[in-house]
């Protein structure tokens, strides 16, 4: 069989998200070959993700950019199966760029479902890139559950082959009755070490006191997922117990005006604090002491495998990719606030040295990112 030669991704994603950020490291590194040619259709208004793309667009000067008016919204699959106007203006793209492959980007998997379907419409070979394969009653809103998850099935039995992040994300996807071509692409982060400069400037910066014992909860800003209101609220039942504590989010999202507005009604504006998104992850890395990951479902995060490279204990809800990677010790139950402070606690005051340095040479050798762009470009080339 010839192997694929002209590639085609396709997101229509609003928001910037861990998966598309090893997305972009895949087109990099695909791009970076001068054997391929590499094309990337995303919707126009995220802007985020349009700036790394120029980056690379620059940097290896194989990539072509279409951006699109479309995004995906709530019921999207629902949206995708009765917008035949859009289905047809993408299936028109995708037949003048003639891709042997359309690698579709979906996170969840009403995501760019609308790509997905224009793809197989035009009769192109699919491969969907899926981190999260959870019931519609865990990961979704309480709308027509039933009626969702068979729409839903429909999309999970379109593609010819899935890419995913871990085996428990693959045993999702087997039991939802797709296809048996399912391959494990374990995320991946680069090592940087923590500067003391960069410690010394963050802190300073947010005023953080030299006896503070600093959490951070660093990524997207959204309660139905991330649990930041589960976090507030377990810091505000047990605030006695954490005076030295200082808890920073950090990141942006749809509930972040909300999660402020908990921290003043709460009154524990003294312990925790938000900060917009940061450009340079490894400046938040440094000025804290303890990754806190408090979600009611994942992936892998990449925060998780961060702060495993830079030897930051990490604490995390007991489910998903957290409870696959990291020590049983550090994990407590999605919305018990008297287990997360206990974990807390407990952790800060063990000996961790052989866990953090267990911890970091792990993601040196099964989570890099060069592993993971290796293992992509296999699984799409081959």
């Amino acid at each position: 069989m010839t192997l694929p030669k002209r590639l085609l991704f396709y997101t229509d994603a609003a928001e910037f998200s861990g998966h598309e950020v090893m997305t972009l490291e895949a087109v990099r590194y695909l791009s970076s070959r001068q054997d391929l040619k590499v094309s990337f259709a995303f919707y126009e208004g995220n802007l985020r993700l349009l700036e790394r793309l120029e980056d690379i667009k620059n940097s290896s000067g194989n990539l072509a950019l279409n951006p699109l008016p479309f995004r995906s919204k709530n019921l999207q699959a629902f949206r995708s199966l009765v917008t035949w106007l859009k289905s047809r203006r993408i299936e028109a793209l995708m037949k003048r760029i003639d891709p042997d492959v359309v690698v579709i980007p979906q996170g969840r998997i009403e995501g760019s479902s609308l790509g997905l379907l224009a793809a197989k419409r035009a009769g192109f070979r699919t491969i969907s890139y899926i981190p999260l394969a959870h019931p519609v009653s865990v990961s979704g809103k309480p709308f027509a559950l039933w009626l969702r998850e068979k729409v839903n099935g429909y999309f999970y039995r379109l593609p010819d082959k899935i890419i995913t992040i871990s085996e428990g994300a693959r045993q999702m996807l087997l039991a939802r009755g797709t296809t048996p071509d399912v391959v494990v692409v374990p995320n991946g982060v680069e090592m940087t070490a923590i500067q003391g400069s960069d410690r010394q400037r963050f802190r300073e910066a947010h005023g953080i006191g030299r006896d503070d014992y600093v959490v951070g909860v660093v990524g997207r800003i959204e309660f139905r997922q991330k649990g930041q209101d589960f976090a507030v609220r377990a810091v505000a039942r047990y605030k006695e117990d954490l005076k030295n504590f200082r808890f920073l989010f950090v990141g942006s999202g749809p509930d972040e005006a909300r999660l402020a507005g908990m921290i003043v009604s709460l009154g524990v504006a003294r312990h925790a604090q938000v900060l917009p998104w940061h450009p340079n992850p490894a400046e938040v890395y440094s000025g804290i002491e303890m990754l806190l990951i408090p979600s009611k479902f994942e992936g892998v995060p990449l925060t998780m495998l961060e702060a495993m490279a830079r030897e930051l204990p990490v604490i995390a809800s007991n489910v998903d990719g957290m409870a696959e990677i990291l020590p049983q010790s550090w994990l407590f139950p999605y919305g018990d606030c008297a287990a997360l402070v206990d974990t807390l606690r407990r952790v800060r005051n063990s000996d961790n040295a052989t866990l953090l340095e267990t911890n970091r040479k792990r993601v040196t050798s099964e989570f890099s990112t060069a592993n993971f762009c290796l293992a992509f470009a296999r699984a799409v080339l081959q």
